[in-house]
């Protein structure tokens, strides 16, 4: 019975893998998408209270992107972002910019869980409260980095994700975004 249970499991494990390369082949090639979601300002992901959580106001964050699914387990993703007016204490913020990164996933048949890494060219304006201190207006190249999931159905994805900014030392912005994309090519058959 151990001898059994032993190959069905073994046979299991080979039936998954073989699943999830079969998706793997079938998703490569371009896709494009677009999210929306809320952005933040030195709020990390486990400081998120979803009751905040508002379409209306200042803190409403868009992106566009695009990218190429390679064979492996990698993509390279390029899009333009606009994370709206970030509001504190002491300076409202307006934040948009380009941003390329390398995007690594796990696909589990339609599910997909991954990573991502890149460089974000923005550009900053910095209105302060304080009437006196100048406004700030530059640009900047920083680490981003993310992480999310997505389910792919056909050429379609959904997907939702979290990115994290560095604009500064002191100053960290970030975005949650729920999305959808589209692959040109591909798709789970």
């Amino acid at each position: 019975m151990k001898t059994v249970m032993k190959n069905a499991s073994i046979l299991s494990v080979i039936f998954v893998l073989t699943l999830g390369m079969a998706t793997v082949r079938a998703q490569k090639g371009f896709y494009f998408g677009a999210g929306l979601g809320p952005s933040y300002i030195n709020t990390s992901i486990m400081d998120v209270d979803f009751s905040e959580i508002s379409f209306t106001g200042n803190d409403l964050s868009y992106k566009f992107f695009a990218g190429y699914k390679l064979p492996a387990f990698l993509a390279l993703e390029a899009g333009y972002r606009n994370l709206g007016k970030i509001s504190d204490d002491i300076a409202e913020q307006n934040n948009a910019g380009w941003d390329v990164n390398a995007k690594a996933n796990i696909t589990l048949g339609p599910l997909q869980i991954f990573g991502k890494a890149g460089a974000y060219f923005n550009n900053v304006k910095v209105t302060f409260k304080d009437p006196l201190k100048p406004d700030i207006n530059s640009n900047n190249t920083k680490f981003m980095f993310g992480f999310g999931a997505g389910l792919n159905i056909q050429r379609l994805g959904l997907r939702a994700e979290w990115e994290s900014l560095d604009l500064s030392s002191n100053n960290k912005v970030s975005m949650l975004t729920a999305g959808v994309t589209y692959r040109l090519t591909g798709g789970n058959k």
